[in-house]
């Protein structure tokens, strides 16, 4: 019996559903017969687009299209695609309609927000004007921006804003472009103009901020991002720190910048200019070892940076790293500023490293910049003294020298090498002053003790400088100059003790220096000065072959000299002369040479001499007080090559680097995207029956609806 009911359920279904099914098939006809479908939905997809509904509303566009395709609805489609994000096919689209308003500059901003700026500025700049040129000048400008086109960008922000001065987003934009220029006072000038605009309230502090920083005006532009970075907005957060760091930097509060820069490489850990920065500051606190890490990280990224290659050089020269160096200063010429006084520290390292290669000249320009750049730190002038040392000009060096010494007056290695000039030229009393003051000022120099033990022999207390070499030696500073230095001091005391003919303690003297000679070759053959003292002791002590083969393992003019004073000893005036000949061809101005000459004269060649007031003159060079002629044996004087280092200086670096400022993101690209309407044709209305013919509308009854419709639940059966 129930399957009998069955087909008459079936039955009841298809009469109750078929009326919906009739009435959507008769909504499907409808629309398909309207000739407004397609500007209707053209219409209804721009409402959606309006509500940020885009993907909607490409839909409905695209269904619009297959209908009946048009140029309008093309460009919509492409204009709706740009705001999805979808720029080459937006640009696609318009390139099948160029002749449509707005197609051109639409498909230069797309190419432009697609990452091709090349081939969308070609377009924009081709764009004819007309409607929408203040927004095509805008475009180019921000084009020109990304680009780094700054003189352009600043052209086209100018066109912007002359078409439409009210707009401040173009003033902005004119902005940015000077401050790429580095016209930072104009460009301020542009962003106070608009910094009361709400629209731009976030994006102009930072920008007002880099402005300051290029007119050095620190305080203010730190104020600046700092209200930024109190704000709630986090837009431009990364900027305003790096910002910050640059602010603290130029008010040379390292310590804080370093933390700001940290910052600002944790948001972007591939900011070069962040890291570069970073490297700066740690640069400026004298931690070498952290800035390099940065620095080299910064220049793989970036190789060609000469901001990183100035930062490197700078290092470098402080490490020692000579060469390393120079390759770094050689890749950053465009940033040595001769007018930048915070620049005085890079030309001063520059310098000092040219002096490293005896580039003389070269080193002395850098350095002469350094002085006049910063006229308060003695290390440029301490650098000049040293290049003028190297070129032999006794004069400058201690100019430059007494220069750096006023500045720093108790640099104790200034004083030394002071004292050690001194030496050089002879003048003892000058020497032993400053090596006394250099060692009131560090006990524990080397150096000056050296020099001191070298003065106190020159002025006769023979005792008191064994005394202050032995007890350099003895506390472990086997170094060879001091051994050298010993043992002209124990040669001497040999001729004082035969002066007072203490024969026996002559000869350990002798013995003692010989042995302090031999130390010194052992320690440091290089130097070869106890060559010509050792050839000295042998001449005293009558060992004529022994004393002529030392002299010549060192033959410069000091041998040569004392060679001529040994044949003139041993009665051989024609040798004597020929030796002294050459000496004084080589430094005419010796006056040890001339009276030795003299001597020669006097005693082998006296009818000559009356002939030669040139020679005669020279009777009277050498003062009667001098050590070597006090105790000369036989009444020539012998050179002893005295032995001392000059000291390496070491100031502590006042390192500043140049400032990078942040150069803006632009603004967004400004597309002509007016979507554009289209006009709906109202149907025209149907002719009305007549009258007599209109059939009474009469409301059909309604359906008598089954008890079964509409219910899931089986029918009982009775």
């Amino acid at each position: 019996m129930p399957r009998l009911l069955f087909p008459v359920i079936l039955l009841l279904c298809f009469v109750v559903f078929q009326p919906i099914t009739g009435y959507a098939s008769g909504l499907t006809s409808d629309l398909k017969s309207d000739n407004d479908s397609v500007p209707r939905l053209n219409n209804t997809a721009i409402k959606l687009a309006r509500n940020k509904n885009y993907s909607g509303a490409l839909q409905l566009l695209q269904r619009a299209s297959a209908d009946r395709p048009s140029d309008t609805l093309l460009y919509n489609q492409a204009i709706i695609l740009s705001r999805l994000k979808r720029y080459e096919e937006a640009s696609s689209l318009l390139q099948q309609i160029p002749n449509f308003a707005h197609a051109q500059a639409n498909q230069g901003v797309f190419f432009c927000m697609s990452g091709d700026v090349k081939v969308g500025l070609a377009l924009l700049e081709n764009t004819p004007g007309g409607k929408g040129a203040d927004k095509v000048a805008f475009n180019r400008a921000v084009a020109h921006l990304h680009a780094g086109q700054f003189e352009e960008a600043s052209r086209a922000a100018s066109d912007a804003v002359r078409m439409r001065p009210g707009e401040p987003v173009y003033r902005m934009v004119k902005g940015d472009a000077l401050l790429g220029l580095g016209k930072f006072r104009e460009a301020l000038n542009a962003y106070e103009s608009v910094e009361k605009v709400p629209e731009l309230a976030m994006m102009l502090p930072v920008r007002l901020g880099n402005a300051l920083l290029g007119l050095k005006e620190y305080e203010d532009a730190a104020e600046k991002f700092t209200n930024y970075l109190l704000t709630n907005d986090r837009t431009y957060q990364a900027p305003a720190r790096f910002g910050l760091a640059n602010a603290f930097y130029g008010q040379k509060e390292f310590a804080k910048a370093v933390g700001e820069y940290r910052r600002a490489v944790q948001f972007r850990p591939q900011w070069v200019e962040a890291r570069t920065g970073l490297g700066n500051a740690l640069c400026s606190i004298r931690d070498y070892r952290s800035a390099r890490i940065e620095f080299e990280a910064a220049l793989a990224l970036s190789p060609e940076n000469q901001h990183i290659h100035l930062g490197l050089g700078v290092i470098s020269h402080r490490q020692g790293l000579h060469e390393q160096a120079m390759e770094h200063f050689m890749q950053a010429p465009d940033l040595f500023d001769q007018k930048d006084k915070n620049l005085a520290d890079c030309f001063l390292s520059r310098g000092l490293t040219h002096l490293e290669f005896n580039r003389l000249d070269t080193a002395l320009v850098d350095l002469n910049v350094a002085m006049r750049l910063n006229k308060e730190h003695p290390a440029a002038y301490a650098g000049a003294s040293e290049v003028y040392r190297k070129k032999d000009s006794f004069r400058y060096t201690l100019a430059y020298l007494e220069k750096a010494i006023r500045l720093s007056p108790q640099n104790d290695k200034m004083l030394t090498n002071k004292g050690n000039m001194h030496l050089k030229s002879g003048n003892m009393e000058e020497a032993y002053d400053n090596f006394s003051w250099a060692l009131h000022h560090n006990r524990q120099n080397l150096n000056a003790l050296n020099g001191l033990s070298i003065s106190l022999l020159e002025k006769d207390r023979i005792e008191q400088a064994e005394a202050v070499l032995d007890s350099v030696i003895n506390r472990g500073h086997h170094k060879a100059f001091l051994f050298n230095n010993r043992g002209i001091v124990r040669s001497y005391l040999a001729l004082k003790k035969e002066k007072e003919r203490d024969f026996h303690n002559a000869k350990q003297y002798y013995y003692r220096s010989v042995r302090d000679y031999e130390r010194s070759r052992d320690l440091d053959s290089t130097h070869k000065t106890y060559f010509n003292n050792l050839g000295n002791v042998y001449k005293n002590t009558e060992e004529y072959d022994k004393a002529v083969q030392s002299y010549l393992g060192h033959l410069d003019k000091s041998a040569i000299n004392n060679l001529g004073v040994l044949y003139a000893r041993n009665k051989r005036g024609e040798y004597g002369l020929h030796y002294l000949n050459i000496a004084l061809n080589i430094d005419s101005a010796s006056m040890v040479y001339q009276f030795n000459r003299y001597k020669v004269y006097k005693e082998y060649f006296k009818d000559s001499l009356a002939r030669r007031p040139d020679i005669l003159q020279a009777q009277n060079l050498m003062p009667t007080n001098s050590i070597s002629s006090k105790y000369s044996k036989d009444g020539y004087i012998n050179i002893y090559l005295y032995d001392y280092e000059f000291e390496r200086y070491e100031f502590p670096g006042d390192h500043y680097f140049p400032i990078q400022t942040d150069a803006p993101t632009p603004p967004d690209y400004r597309p002509l995207d007016d979507l554009v309407m289209m006009e709906i044709i109202a149907k025209p209305s149907k002719v009305e029956t007549p009258q007599k013919n209109r059939v009474a509308n009469k409301r059909m009854p309604k359906p008598r609806r089954s008890r079964l419709a509409g219910s899931t639940k089986c029918p009982k059966i009775i």
